[in-house]
């Protein structure tokens, strides 16, 4: 027969305590074994008490420790594959004579044999652009969604892991890992495990150590051949406790850090520092294959001479762009001011127009600080310019081959990244973290943890833990119509002191400001490694007599200033354009930038009126906010007459800002109470009325 436990996956550690000792019970074990083998382990506790049972969803979980686990991942920028396989890790450790694989969706040919019948399927995907699959996920997303002759999918279970940002384009946040959680429910799948959904807007190594961990409840305990206890298990965990904490102890009371000593070496000639010529490699992770260096030189990009991209970490589309033009947008900026970039495609292009539009964006893969790329490349016991050989790498290695250890380092890990909770504990030694505490919220770095607590690795654990490099995207401030060869951007440096005092600077921003531009007198150019996000989502109407409306903050104004200068050239071609109103906001009048071309915009018709306040530094200083509620009958009357707003800032607290005082405007002026009012704002978003550009 069948065992049916209500699921509660928001649980307490006490909860779950609960949970293992009902699992423990003989009388419960007896159940289970005259059962048909189908049960969900419980995740039970006292708020399961205190409600209604048929509040909760039942789901259904195969008890049996044969069942294969597929792992299936759809990444853009390399987290989800990462995630990917530290599950595979995880589940190997714990089950070693299970059978566990990890694939990409793109790895088969014919999407429909991604799903097998028998496996347990765990899906984890991110979100590309803007609402989009990632790019090696898009043949099986669109065959899964569109294809309406899909087969049934009763008896294969399933869980999903999104990847997404609430920090921008919020009404697509995990958009696609919640359709595919749908889609194969639609489909008869079953759902084993409430959908995980990632956050990198607030803390996404910490949402998926915690999923993760509720995916391993649901598993159960790994019967070993000794057939280990839960008490015995508990008891070795409560004595490992003890001496992990001693371990700190010794470590925050300045004494010598855990013994490093005892690591598994290999022999490395020509490669290792040692005198005996070995070097440490990983218990856990699989030992890479290294050879002796053949030159010092570090390249400043990962495109062969004559631009091609020679390896997969670059996404397919990234060129090389050379940068013309370096420079602070504002007078008395400071180090936290604006700058404007200039870039175009470099000489070996066959075509020199970069092929895009206002609203668009450039990605860019940035490159780590040289000073931090050495102080990391100094605990290792490697040469920094040995090569990672092309032949007899393990099929899970994450970055491309070929390339040296300070080339990996400089281009292919991200440094500044946060550390994942697994690479934390083997760091710390111990098991017992407070992530968010201990790790997210002070902005702790791989470097911090290593000189902090006196630790060695090895090159093995290093790479197959670091989180890969992601690109950053930035609103393109130019128009294609006007600058079809050029594109310019806005971006401000970012630089801050954490919780714990440490400065802290932005990754890709400030090697941007190190891009250096030495004029027409030299031809030497600095170089970008970068490509073009289309964001169809975000485009002027293309009925131009439509109205619009502006409304921008900080460096917000980059897309507005992309509009503006469409529209410029629209008008000058002889079209004719509706009415458009803008309002701007900065902190202080030093931080105003682009004045000029929003002068250009009113004088030649493309733009109606500005409005532009200061948060401070000004005697009358308002927020944007306030003079849009001031406007209010005048912004309740463009939505009536049928325009568009567009709606651009770096912050979720300014889109919600927003909404806020659109849904006053929509009471006090249209006379509609707040559920009505709601109605009218999510009526605007979906029909496409309200655009946001908030990357």
């Amino acid at each position: 027969r069948d065992v049916f436990i209500p699921l509660q996956h928001n649980i307490t550690p006490t909860e779950h305590n609960y949970a293992m000792v009902l699992l423990s019970h003989p009388m419960f074990r007896a159940i289970l074994q005259q059962s048909s083998g189908r049960v969900v382990l419980p995740l039970l506790g006292r708020q399961c008490l205190r409600q209604n049972v048929s509040r909760f969803e039942f789901v259904r979980f195969s008890t049996s420790t044969s069942q294969p686990i597929r792992i299936l991942y759809a990444s853009q920028t390399g987290t989800a594959k990462l995630f990917a396989y530290q599950l595979s890790e995880e589940l190997s450790d714990h089950y070693p004579n299970r059978e566990i694989s990890v694939k990409g969706w793109h790895e088969i040919n014919n999407p429909a044999e991604l799903l097998t019948t028998g496996s347990l399927h765990v899906f984890m995907t991110s979100v590309a652009g803007v609402g989009e699959p990632p790019d090696n996920g898009k043949k099986f997303y669109s065959w899964i969604m569109n294809n309406e002759n899909n087969p049934s999918l009763n008896g294969l279970d399933y869980c999903v892991f999104g990847l997404g940002s609430t920090a921008g384009h919020l009404p697509y946040y995990n958009v696609i890992g919640k359709n595919l959680d749908k889609r194969l429910k639609e489909l008869g799948a079953s759902r084993v495990l409430e959908i995980g959904l990632g956050d990198d807007g607030d803390c996404i190594e910490d949402d998926f150590d915690n999923w993760s961990a509720n995916f391993m409840n649901l598993l159960g305990d790994a019967p070993d051949a000794e057939g280990t206890s839960i008490a015995d298990e508990v008891s070795v965990a409560q004595d490992e406790a003890r001496d992990e904490t001693q371990d700190e102890a010794q470590v925050e009371t300045g004494k010598p850090a855990k013994s490093q000593g005892d690591s598994p070496r290999v022999k490395c000639p020509g490669v290792a520092l040692a005198d005996d010529e070995t070097r440490m490699i990983s218990s856990k992770y699989p030992t890479l294959n290294l050879i002796p260096r053949k030159t010092d030189t570090v390249r400043h990009h990962l495109f062969k001479e004559d631009g091609s991209n020679p390896n997969s970490f670059y996404v397919k589309g990234t060129l090389k762009f050379d940068v013309i033009s370096n420079k602070h947008a504002e007078i008395n900026g400071g180090e936290s001011g604006m700058n404007e970039m200039e870039v175009m495609l470099s000489e070996y292009s066959s075509n020199k127009m970069c092929n895009y539009e206002a609203g668009d964006h450039l990605v860019i893969y940035p490159v780590n600080s040289q000073c931090v790329v050495e102080a990391l490349l100094d605990n290792l016991d490697v040469d920094r310019h040995a090569i990672i050989s092309v032949e007899g790498q393990p099929e899970s290695y994450p970055f491309p081959t070929g390339l040296t250890v300070y080339e990996t380092l400089s281009h292919c890990a991200d440094l500044g990244a946060l550390v994942s909770p697994n690479f934390v504990r083997m760091i710390l030694q111990r098991k017992d973290i407070d992530y968010k505490a201990e790790i997210a919220h002070p902005r702790r770095t791989l470097i911090d943890l290593l000189f902090q607590h006196q630790r060695k690795l090895s090159l093995d654990d290093l790479l197959f833990q670091i989180a890969p490099m992601k690109p950053r995207y930035y609103s393109i401030a130019s128009s294609g119509v006007k600058q079809p060869s050029r594109i310019r951007l806005l971006y401000r440096k970012i630089k801050y002191v954490t919780s714990l005092g440490f400065q802290r600077e932005g990754v890709c921003t400030s090697y941007l400001s190190y891009k250096g531009d030495l004029g027409n007198q030299d031809t030497r150019k600095a170089n970008l490694a970068a490509y073009i996000n289309r964001n169809s989502e975000f485009r002027l109407p293309k009925e131009g007599h439509v109205p619009i409306l502006m409304i921008a903050v900080g460096c917000g104004v980059s897309p507005i200033r992309a509009l503006l200068e469409e529209r410029v050239a629209l008008i000058e071609s002889g079209r004719r354009l509706g009415s458009a109103r803008l309002f701007l906001g900065f902190r202080t009048p030093d931080d105003e930038v682009f004045k000029a071309p929003v002068e250009e915009a009113i004088k030649i018709g493309a733009l109606d009126d500005v409005s532009v306040t200061f948060a401070s530094g000004d005697k009358d200083k308002r927020l944007v906010t306030d003079v849009l509620l001031d406007e209010g009958e005048y912004v309740w009357n463009h939505f009536e007459s049928g325009g568009v707003a567009f709606v651009c800032g770096g912050a979720r607290s300014f889109a919600a800002a927003v909404e806020d005082v659109l849904l006053k405007i929509f009471q006090l002026h249209g006379s509609l109470d707040y559920s009505d009012s709601e109605q009218y704002l999510r009526r605007l978003i979906n029909e496409k009325k309200i655009m946001d550009e908030l990357a």
